[in-house]
């Protein structure tokens, strides 16, 4: 019989998806590095010790919770600056209420990491015809417009030009917009 500690591990590795599963095959450390840092850029949720240092997922959500964490960074998002419980003047301190949006829930409740199930469907393709390229922003900048699904780099032209298509994650999501390039 498995020990919870393998439990857990289990079933945390199968919620993930398959590019971050992938991660714990990848031998050399560098490698498995720049790949989770490729998959962070690409708006998958990167837990470093966990997944880039090779660390027991059980033992590392224990041991946060056990400093009082309930959640952390992930790979892209500012560390935290001051632990859980202080206060040093001018130091943001931790809120254990209000993670930000793509930080880590730290929990050792399989219930917390149901299995990995991909998308019912893919995402519709903009329709031929549509226009894509929303309002100038600033600049070369322009909107994309909601719901199109163009990808990172893509190109479109219509009558006011060609425009490259610009994928950026932040800590605040996943944001698209097109700029002009001629």
């Amino acid at each position: 019989m498995d020990t919870a500690q393998q439990q857990f591990d289990q079933a945390y590795w199968a919620s993930q998806p398959p590019e971050v599963r992938a991660l714990p095959g990848i031998a050399d450390q560098d490698q498995r590095a720049n790949q989770a840092a490729t998959l962070a850029t690409d708006g998958f949720t990167i837990d470093v010790p966990i997944m880039v240092w090779a660390w027991d997922a059980y033992l590392v959500m224990t041991m946060r919770a056990q400093m009082g964490y309930t959640w952390v960074p992930s790979a892209l998002q500012p560390p935290v600056t001051i632990a859980p419980g202080l206060a040093q003047p001018g130091v943001v301190p931790y809120d254990p209420s209000n993670a930000p949006a793509g930080s880590i829930k730290v929990s050792t409740n399989i219930a917390d990491y149901p299995p990995y199930a991909p998308p019912a469907q893919p995402m519709p393709q903009t329709p031929a015809g549509s226009d894509p390229v929303g309002l100038q922003s600033i600049g070369s900048i322009f909107l994309s417009v909601p719901g199109e699904t163009y990808q990172n780099g893509a190109t479109f032209t219509d009558s006011r030009g060609t425009f490259q298509k610009h994928v950026v994650v932040t800590p605040f999501g996943r944001s698209a917009y097109w700029e002009k390039i001629s």
